[in-house]
């Protein structure tokens, strides 16, 4: 099977669909915005963004009745040590997956992906979901996201526990400076943020990586600093639809003491509600762990996160830890 044109389904009815598989970015302009459950993370630039570092290789899924685009799915190929070829939708994000109209055009995708699969001779293939379209399918489902809905800085100050608000005061008595920008921030973000990945013993993305998502999405990303002197707690934040997401944070563990963390984070709520947004999206967490604590003291309330799994014969799902 040639993998440019990929697996098709059977001809189209009144409900099924045809798919097409390309490794070159398709054009879904069109189709993104018609979709209520539509997210950044269904734009085909990261398929360039996630497929080139470290040997990926990005798959585009587009699915189309009559001649009109029903579905999509970007999935990236990857090969590591640990977990072997597979290939994820997407890798290091908390959701993205099928996009469909119907269920119809998101089983079509589905067995593409699954021939897709097999014809690459990969271990397995993660979905990552907000909903859980494919309940039949084996799964993960130990990582919620936390959101908060947003208001006015003055209300949201008053529905904040004393405590959280004593800490923040706390920051704003040591005068942290708190910066808010671009490209010009890079090195402090990442100067942070590579610095506790290795702490965690993960690899960090690059510097370049995060240029160029600067570059791809302009002004939909912020990068945020708050610094004395040196920076002590870092965030990249996204906007995504009616909402601000943070797909990456993280804090020098000088920061304990001045309570940088949580100055970096009042500043991000009070910058998501001030472009606009109507929720504020912490991120994904295991349920009861440390982070997922500091993210539920701020009143956000969990939801469910679907990681759905296709398997080639004898392989099983990876276990909790993923990236």
């Amino acid at each position: 099977m040639n993998p440019s044109s990929g697996p098709r389904a059977s001809a189209p009815s009144a409900e099924r669909c045809t798919v097409s598989v390309g490794s070159q970015e398709p054009q879904w302009g069109d189709f993104l915005p018609s979709c209520p459950r539509s997210s950044i993370f269904h734009d085909p630039k990261w398929g360039e963004l996630l497929g080139g570092p470290r040997g990926n290789r990005a798959w585009y899924l587009t699915a189309r009745r009559e001649g009109k685009i029903c579905g999509i799915l970007t999935l990236v190929e990857q090969n590591s040590l640990i977990f072997g070829r597979r290939m994820t939708s997407l890798p290091y994000m908390d959701a993205s997956g099928i996009l469909a109209i119907d269920q119809p055009a998101a089983d079509d995708l589905l067995a593409s992906a699954k021939a897709l699969l097999a014809q690459r001779r990969l271990k397995w293939l993660e979905l990552r979901h907000r909903h859980n379209h494919f309940a039949s399918l084996p799964a993960r489902n130990d990582k919620v996201t936390l959101r908060l809905p947003l208001d006015e800085p003055d209300a949201m100050w008053k529905q904040i526990s004393p405590k959280v608000r004593n800490r923040i005061r706390k920051a704003q008595k040591a005068r942290l400076q708190v910066l808010t920008g671009g490209c010009e921030l890079l090195g402090g973000f990442h100067c942070v943020y590579a610095r506790t990945m290795r702490d965690l013993g993960s690899p960090p993305h690059g510097r370049g990586f995060f240029r160029s998502l600067l570059e791809t999405f302009g002004e939909a990303v912020n990068v945020h600093v708050v610094r004395d002197g040196i920076p002590l707690a870092v965030a990249i934040a996204m906007r995504d639809g009616q909402a601000v997401c943070v797909p990456w944070a993280a804090s020098d563990h000088r920061a304990n003491e001045s309570c940088a963390n949580m100055l970096l984070y009042w500043h991000l709520l009070e910058h998501a509600a001030g472009v606009g947004a109507k929720v504020f999206d912490f991120g994904r967490s295991t349920a009861g762990s440390g982070t997922y604590i500091f993210k539920k003291q701020w009143g956000a309330q969990e939801h469910a996160l679907h990681w759905h799994y296709l398997l080639n014969d004898g392989d099983s799902p990876p276990g909790p830890a993923g990236e």
